[in-house]
């Protein structure tokens, strides 16, 4: 029995509605001029909300008093989008209508805004309402069946039973198919449309076996059949970004040149300008920007160069973000694209803390080096850099993994601190840092160590390695491609473990 949309519509508490802000690239001055009147028994001279779904999201939009019979009307100078609305009475409670015809009129109680609602003037919500209870009555049906099953002990009776929710199943998709069918280019139907699954043939192995690789493979090419990703109302639909999310979050692999060459095809399927281009853009972007996942950051650098940010001449394909926002939001895919998995870490050579040695790990002869950024004053660093000590000494040595730690030392207080630090934690591994005489030698003359010591990217460690905050940890192979970031000393001895099995 398919899912049902009813629980959709269901009267329940709105949360944090209206202390949301509606984006900027959802408040278009071209929508269609509609008139939105809900007669609410019950209602009387109450103020009556106006919310539109934006992806999953509801959004404030408007605002209406009720008369004393508890009609309000919603007439928007700048028009409504079209999509699916929420009309909310206090408490907050709301109902929801498909707005995308000129004139929708509808009647309910607050006794229970669903039980009572009635379509007065709409096509589409009539079509929608009735859609919604018959989906309710089915469901009730299934469940019903389902408690049956799990009595029934005699398999002749349990058989009987599947025969009974199979033909509820098929009379559910006839439904829907007729909907579809009878309802052409409407929003309804776009709507029922994307919630029905496409149906495919099994894909079977010559012994007969289901072939599950080929199967996936077919369920995702097929995945977005029943969407039209060129209608931009679909953004303003719950169930096209529950869609989008299910596709991106968990049909994709979530390996970052996987998600970046499905994701660019399915943007490629838009026309590129409009709402549904720009939501994929923003919520890619977003979700792998926030990511907690390692190394989901090399998805959101994809996204900013590929679609923020200008290249060369050729400018950016984002036209909708203020312009400050877009300069910081390309400086830090810039900041972040040298230091993704896989790439080569950029060259560090620092002096150790007699300030006469110079260190390059790039030089050093372990095949895993972890590096370490710290500040000698950062309490988090010293708490957690004496576990890291014990682990190097107990597992890390014999897997051949060296730890290059690097300081802030950029003044005396700073340097005595850092040597203490070393000497009473016993931090036998490689310790450099920018100290304080090369720090105040570079500033008057960098010449002095560039380049015969080092690198300016080495002294400028911080906007190299984007080291904001520490401490902060990157893993490097024999090769000195970055293998992994912010990882505990236990979890660099697993990640390591683990490819060293591989190799």
């Amino acid at each position: 029995m398919p899912s049902t949309f009813a629980a959709m519509c269901r009267t329940t508490t709105l949360v944090k509605l209206f202390a949301l802000v509606l984006p900027a690239i959802a408040q278009a001055q071209d929508a269609s001029k509609r008139e939105i009147e809900a007669t609410i028994t019950g209602a009387g001279k109450d103020t009556i909300y106006l919310a539109n779904y934006y992806g999953s999201k509801l959004y404030y939009a408007d605002t209406a008093i009720a008369d004393a019979k508890g009609k309000a009307v919603f007439q928007s100078p700048i028009g409504y989008k079209a999509g699916l609305y929420a009309i909310v009475v206090p408490g907050p409670r709301f109902f929801q209508v498909l707005v995308n015809e000129p004139v929708i009129k509808l009647t309910t109680d607050t006794a229970d805004l669903l039980k009572h609602l009635e379509v007065k003037v709409s096509k589409e919500n009539q079509v929608f309402l009735d859609y919604i209870r018959y989906l309710d009555d089915r469901k009730k049906e299934s469940d019903v069946l389902r408690t049956q099953l799990e009595k029934e002990p005699d398999p002749v009776g349990r058989n009987g039973i599947k025969v009974q929710m199979e033909e509820l199943d098929k009379a559910v998709k006839t439904y829907q198919q007729d909907l579809v069918t009878n309802n052409p280019g409407t929003l309804v139907a776009a709507f029922v449309k994307m919630g029905m699954a496409v149906e495919l043939p099994e894909i079977r192995k010559p012994d007969g076996s289901l072939d599950s690789a080929a199967q996936y493979f077919q369920y995702r090419a097929h995945y977005w059949d029943n969407v039209d990703l060129q209608d931009e109302r679909i953004v303003r639909l719950p169930i096209f970004a529950n869609k989008f999310d299910e596709y991106i979050g968990r049909t994709v692999p979530q390996v970052p040149d996987t998600i970046n060459t499905l994701a660019d095809a399915l943007i490629d399927r838009t026309d590129g300008k409009n709402e549904v281009f720009k939501y994929m853009v923003n919520t890619i972007t977003h979700k792998y920007e926030t990511s907690d996942i390692m190394g989901m950051d090399a998805v959101f650098v994809h996204m900013a160069l590929t679609y923020f940010c200008p290249n060369g001449t050729t400018p950016g394909r984002v036209d909708w973000m203020p312009e400050d926002k877009l300069d910081k939001l390309c400086e830090r895919a810039h900041k972040q694209a040298p230091l993704v998995l896989g790439k080569k870490a950029p060259y560090l050579c620092l002096t150790d803390t007699t300030e006469q040695k110079w260190i390059n790990f790039y030089d050093l002869p372990q095949e895993y080096v972890a590096i370490i950024f710290w500040d000698p004053h950062c309490g988090h660093c010293k708490k957690e850099l004496p576990e890291w000590a014990k682990v190097y000494k107990e597992k890390m040595k014999a897997l051949d993994i060296e730890v290059y730690c690097v300081a802030k030392a950029v003044d005396s207080t700073l340097m005595k601190d850092w040597k203490a630090f070393i000497r009473e934690n016993q931090l036998d591994w490689v310790n450099v840092g920018l100290t304080q005489t090369v720090f105040e030698e570079a500033k008057k003359d960098p010449r002095k160590y560039i380049p015969k010591l080092t690198t300016i990217e080495s002294l400028n460690y911080a906007e190299t390695y984007d080291v904001y905050a520490t401490p902060k940890v990157f893993l490097v192979d024999g090769e000195r491609k970055f293998r992994g970031k912010q990882l505990s000393p236990e979890q660099v001895v697993d990640l390591v473990t683990k490819l060293k099995a591989k190799e």
